[in-house]
């Protein structure tokens, strides 16, 4: 067979331009007979790791390279000039050694983070200074060579040929020649139908002849067979963006594949040196990237103690000994010991150091932070035995895998996070370390809740751990920065998009020419499920091979987004994951420079950073610890430390009442909160499922809460009733065997953990923790090899306990089934204790509470979104401290120009004492829409500086900074009705240009008298006199919708509130709430706040040409996303008009396409139309409380002035000496909701029975008051 090695080919790292994916190219290539094969991506190294990992096990050689992009003159040259190639010209680089695989580390890195111009570029200075140990092949299309030979063979003129030469020969002085003086620079040879490469082939081979330059000859493969073109064209019109029947779009030669070495010898036979110069150089490469290497960071250790020392006793000594003006044990006691070591980076570039001495000064420093931090948590008395083991293993373990100076890294950054007032906690694993709960990085006791710290990681376990940090979502990036400033090789992690399901059915769709909704219409038929591929979606949904196998259209999208399923599409940025080394990065992994964010960024993935010897960290943004701080800031702003104790019973020996880490986690009016499923804002406990998982649970302890986080999870759901039913002695908790009794005791009888789990495959089965961890993992990704090894050796070690191989196996067959969903305890520890303290400030403290809620969720979601949690502080109960009864509801306002701030905030009435029963919330200055930052900067500081505003006027006169529309909308948004009322906001509206005009004067007045002897100085101009002028009154309705309007949501009222009662008969009392626990397919019908409407065209089909429409619908509590397709929309396209109206909606539920039901509406009315149709007739009972007849009269005067010929019928009844006499009748209107409110305002909402005819079959139904 003869010999040839393919050096120029892409895989998907070229992305949406290569085709090849590592597995099939690699299986491909040892078919074809080939025992070597390099990669070269377009301007990257994304795929080198995983292409040398995955070539390793199948025996063959990779060859490690990059297509780079060379700039035409300097790569930070951002302007293009005429002639310039598109993303500069084309050379295939290869690593001939290590040293040249370094040099091309550095390149692809640099070309990234200095030559960034639509591609990563370098260029000539930097090929100059790293071409060390690298062959470099040019000559293609896109190449330097090739472009210099097409302009030549145009115009045959020597100069042109001149030029040709010049650049080869700078390429051959530039790469020379190795040590062994074989040649380092190719011209390169392909042969495809492509004219201007047939045309320039011959000048290369005089080029190189003349120049005694060496050919190569490749196949620049783009794709795996020849059959592939049309999979490998598809791809390429979704990275351009156009559709495979535009007829003028870019399109790949057919020749580009992965072809054999027949092929390749028949193309170049007439070359056969460039033949054999592909084996040759093949032979020659041997650059390789070295896993398993040490690259974590090293520092250095500043401290004013005499000295650090080793042994725990003396280190405890010496922190009981340092001096402090705080207790001994205390939170600013433990600081002040923090405050006195401080890590400084040990960088490579700084000369030589001694790492050994660096190595124990790092295992010093955390043992004296440990035992401070013992100390700090557990009381200035000696550690009790299993608590000193546990510490003593842990920081053993941390010193012997040279990780101290990590540990220390993490705590430094988290402790100038908290000094900087970001609020941090460790996540996963790392709660299971006794190290990270002294330190103060969790908050759980491992050796309270049984967390192991082989979870974290073990002596044996050759991958490093990483700590994963939750912090602040706001101060994150100063965190961030904050590192990178300190230890400067710092960067972020690569992530790649890819081609799952639903994304490549609607990019194939595009492509094909159908109509977005169209590719929607068929990615909508794959389940939401995680990783589901194509294949299991055919399989799972009934509908889709339906679809599939009628519609010839839909096979065609789906076969195609087969082929292309899982492709590389784009790189992100981890949204957390960190890398920090003390030596320049791009000495060990490169990087790329990413646009969107700014940010330096590895081209490798976490997994394969770490596997190269790099230490990574996760950094990720959580809301709810901006929540908590919030919240602790407004109940210290509205409440004084007395209070706050008094209110909590929080006793004097915390020194800071909201310290929330050393209250505990045992109140029982917390646990109540739970009980009642009162969670709306509580973390992890929001839901309405995990809301009665916990009624029928009952938690009253932690360990409940953090099964509950276990437990509510696809798999482990199924278990949830055995639960509760065990704990409430409903059920026995069955007995296994003592050993696994002791560790499921907790749980009562059900293995929730993977700690669970590994305990009873290490105490019963006798296998190591470290080989039960890795068991674990094994299961969850199905390694039979490895399950089924580990079986026998529990089985054997199980019998030697005295178990029986029969119930053995079945345990170890329960374990295989639990292991595969079970959670990592440590994990779920932490989150339920941030979950409780969440919980604990909404017991004690809800205003302040759900006004840090609104506050962070109103900045992360649209503030429509907000109705839930508005709804609950309706409903919220009170901590009662004042009163032994319940007390509900926490009042949420309108912004106030002289209370409101940035945020939602607690304020409280004139008269109102200042504690926790009462205040209210104010709506935020800064959540009016059209509002400007400045201006509301500037309300604040004059409000704080002079005092509040008298009246609008005032306000206008000291914020020069609103102008008309901001004004309008605070008007709006009743920001001005404590000192107008709510009744002039149509006044003040129609008053805005006069007073903005009045105001601007005052102040030019004001300012012109600044300069002369009378001048005012810095005083405050006096507002001049004002009068509101008389204007309509706006209705309710026209309020409550202004306040939608600028504020995003009803505030002073909601419309589903202000006619409850006939909301509920007209739904059935029904709510959106109601399709979770709908079946598919089942009616609803439902009155609802249409929030937002999407009407589209239809392209394509039976229906073309007519609308349908996406929505999205609200209630007081819920929302759902709707659809209505074109024959409801034909009838109901009027009521669908406008976002915010009032609806009656009826339909079906969808659970299939989601895992949120959505609604499917088959008719859609206005809320007068759905009463003109079921309203017919109304009784009034008037209230024994109007007693004089002409308050009567007057009533019905007014309501005469709306009576019809035709209509409704009303009768009025009236109690006259204990017998309901009807006193008018014959009265008739158009029935409305506006009717409704009229006659409810005049007599009372349960003076007014309502009887409707049901839009849905069944019998007529009455709301309102009943005889008695």
């Amino acid at each position: 067979m003869p010999s040839f090695t393919h050096l120029h080919l892409h895989s998907e790292y070229s992305l949406l331009d290569g085709g090849n994916r590592m597995d099939r190219l690699l299986t491909q290539v040892k078919k074809l007979g080939m025992d070597s094969v390099a990669v070269t991506d377009h301007g990257n190294l994304y795929g080198a790791a995983e292409f040398q990992k995955k070539a390793d096990k199948l025996g063959i050689k990779s060859i490690l390279g990059i297509e780079a992009y060379v700039a035409p003159r300097c790569r930070s040259e951002r302007k293009k000039q005429s002639g310039d190639p598109y993303h500069g010209h084309h050379l295939v680089l290869l690593a001939e050694t290590s040293a040249g695989w370094s040099n091309l580390v550095k390149l692809s890195s640099k070309a990234f983070t200095e030559g960034f111009y639509g591609v990563a570029r370098m260029d000539k200075e930097l090929l100059e200074t790293w071409r060390g140990g690298l062959i470099a092949i040019n000559g293609h299309l896109g190449s330097s060579l090739a472009s210099l030979a097409k302009k030549y063979h145009a115009s045959r003129s020597e100069s042109d040929w001149d030029a040709l030469v010049v650049e080869a020969k700078w390429h051959a002085e530039i790469f020379g020649v190795n040590d062994q003086g074989d040649p380092c620079f190719y011209v390169e040879l392909q042969r495809h139908s492509v004219q201007d490469q047939l045309d320039i082939n011959p000048h290369l081979i005089r080029l190189a002849k003349e120049l005694d330059l060496p050919l190569v000859c490749d196949n620049d493969a783009h794709f795996l067979r020849a059959e592939d073109w049309d999979a490998h064209d598809t791809l390429c019109c979704i990275s351009m963006n156009k559709e495979k029947q535009d007829p003028g779009r870019f399109r790949y030669p057919r020749e580009l594949y992965v072809k054999s070495a027949d092929e390749m010898h028949e193309t170049f036979h007439d070359v056969p040196e460039a033949l054999v110069n592909t084996s040759r150089i093949a032979e020659r490469c041997s650059g390789r990237i070295q896993f398993g290497e040490n690259h974590a960071p090293v520092v250095k250790i500043k401290t004013d103690f005499p000295f650090l020392p080793q042994d725990s006793k003396a280190a405890r000594k010496l922190a009981l000994s340092a001096p402090s003006k705080h207790p001994v044990g205390s939170t600013n006691w433990f600081k002040d010991i923090c405050a006195r070591i401080e890590l400084e980076p040990a960088k490579a570039e700084d000369g030589a150091v001694d790492e050994e001495e660096l190595k124990n000064q790092c295992d010093a420093a955390l043992r004296v932070l440990s035992e401070a931090g013992a100390i700090w948590r557990y009381g200035p008395e000696p550690l009790n035995e299993e608590q000193r083991e546990r510490l003593d293993r842990e920081l053993g373990i941390l010193a012997d895998k040279l990780i101290s100076a990590y540990f220390l890294i993490v705590w430094d950054f988290v402790d100038w996070a908290r000094t900087n007032g970001i609020p941090s906690n460790a996540r996963g694993s790392g709660v299971g370390t006794m190290v990270g709960y002294v330190l103060g990085l969790s908050n759980a006791c491992p050796v309270e809740y049984g967390l192991l710290f082989e979870r974290f990681t073990d002596p044996d376990r050759a991958e490093y751990p990483d700590i994963d940090i939750d912090m602040c979502q706001f101060g994150r990036e100063d965190v961030i920065r904050h590192v990178t400033e300190k230890y400067g090789y710092v960067a972020q992690i690569n992530t790649f998009g890819r081609l799952k399901a639903r994304a490549a059915i609607k990019d194939v769709s595009r492509v094909h020419g159908l109509p977005p909704h169209e590719g929607q219409r068929i990615a909508n038929f794959v389940p939401d499920q995680l990783d589901i591929s194509l294949e299991g979606a055919l399989e799972a949904d009934r509908d889709f091979q339906a679809e599939y196998n009628r519609n010839p259209e839909v096979q065609a999208v789906v076969d195609m987004a087969k082929n292309l399923e899982y492709f590389a599409r784009n790189v992100g940025v981890h949204a957390a994951g960190l890398v920090i080394a003390t030596r320049p990065l791009d000495d060990i992994v490169p990087l790329r420079w990413d646009v969107k964010h700014q940010k330096q960024v590895t081209q490798w993935d976490g997994p394969t950073c770490e596997e190269v010897g790099l230490l990574k960290m996760d950094l990720l943004g959580l809301r709810t610890l901006s929540t908590i701080e919030r919240a602790k800031k407004l109940i210290r702003e509205s409440l004084s430390d007395e209070e706050i104790r008094r209110t909590a019973n929080i006793p004097e020996t915390i020194t800071d009442p909201l310290d929330l880490e050393r209250l505990g986690y045992t109140d029982q009016k917390v646990f109540d909160l739970y009980v009642r499923g009162d969670t709306v804002g509580v973390f992890q406990f929001e839901s309405e499922g995990m809301q009665r998982l916990l009624r029928d649970m009952r938690p009253d302890r932690l360990e409940d809460l953090i099964a509950a986080n276990a437990l509510f999870r696809p798999g482990p759901m199924d278990l949830i009733p055995d639960y509760c039913k065990r704990k409430h002695g409903e059920a026995k908790v069955p007995s296994i065997h003592p050993i696994v009794d002791s560790f499921t005791k907790e749980t009562y009888g059900i293995m929730v953990y993977q700690e669970q789990v590994m305990q009873i495959v290490h105490h019963l089965g006798g296998i190591p923790l470290r080989s039960a961890y890795t068991l674990i993992k094994a299961i969850s990704k199905k390694k039979k090899d490895v399950i089924d090894s580990n079986r026998v050796k529990f089985v054997e070690g199980a019998g030697a306990k005295g178990l029986a191989a029969d119930k053995a196996e079945e345990l170890f067959e329960l374990i295989n089934k639990f292991a595969g969903y079970g959670f990592n305890k440590s994990h779920s520890t932490g989150y339920s204790i941030v979950s409780y303290q969440t919980a604990w400030l909404k017991t004690y403290f809800p205003a302040q509470y759900m006004a840090a809620v609104l506050t962070l969720e109103g900045a992360a979601k649209k503030i429509e979104d907000l109705g839930v949690y508005l709804q609950d502080c309706r409903e919220v109960q009170r901590p009662q401290t004042r009163t032994k009864e319940a007390s509900h509801g926490v009042s949420v306002r309108s912004p106030d120009v002289n209370l409101s701030v940035d945020g939602f905030t607690v304020a409280f009435d004139h008269d109102e004492e200042k504690n926790a029963d009462c205040g209210h919330i104010r709506f935020g200055l800064d959540t009016i829409k059209n509002v400007s930052s400045a201006a509301v900067q500037q309300a604040v500081d004059d409000r704080n500086k002079n005092g509040p505003f008298k009246d609008v006027l005032d306000f206008c006169v000291r914020v020069s900074d609103i102008n008309k529309t901001g004004l309008e909308c605070l008007i709006k948004s009743g920001a001005f009705d404590s000192l107008h009322g709510f009744k002039n906001r149509s006044s003040l509206a129609i008053s805005i240009e006069e007073m903005l005009r009045s105001a601007k004067q005052d102040r030019d007045d004001h300012q012109a008298g600044q300069g002369n002897l009378f001048g005012g100085g810095d005083e405050q101009p006096e507002a001049p006199s004002f009068q509101l002028p008389q204007a309509p009154e706006w209705t309710r309705m026209q309020s409550l919708e202004n306040e939608r309007e600028v504020l995003g949501i009803w505030v002073s009222g909601h419309p589903l509130v202000e006619s409850k009662n006939v909301f509920d008969l007209l739904s059935r009392g029904r709510q959106l709430s109601d399709l979770a626990e709908m079946q598919n397919d089942a009616n609803i019908s439902v009155c609802v706040v249409l929030s937002q409407v999407r009407p589209l065209t239809i392209r394509q089909g039976q229906n073309a040409g007519s609308k349908m429409a996406m929505m999205t619908l609200q209630d007081l509590g819920d929302k759902c996303e709707g659809v209505i397709f074109s024959d409801g929309y034909a009838k109901c396209a009027s009521a669908l008009e406008k976002a915010g109206s009032l609806l009656f909606v009826m339909g079906r539920v969808d659970r299939k396409r989601s895992e949120t039901p959505q609604l499917v509406v088959s008719d859609a009315l206005t809320i007068d139309q759905a009463l003109s149709r079921s309203m017919h007739r109304i009784d009034i009972r008037i209230p024994q409380s109007i007693t004089s007849v002409d308050e009567i009269q007057s009533h019905f005067n007014l309501l005469q002035q709306h009576a019809q010929v035709d209509g409704i019928s009303l009768h009025a009844f009236l109690m006259i000496d204990g017998v309901e006499v009807e006193v008018r009748s014959g009265l008739r209107f158009q029935p409305s909701l506006e009717l409704y409110q009229q006659l409810t305002n005049c007599f009372g909402a349960d003076s007014v029975v309502v009887y409707l005819e049901s839009l849905e079959p069944s019998e007529p139904v009455r709301f309102g008051a009943r005889r008695q």
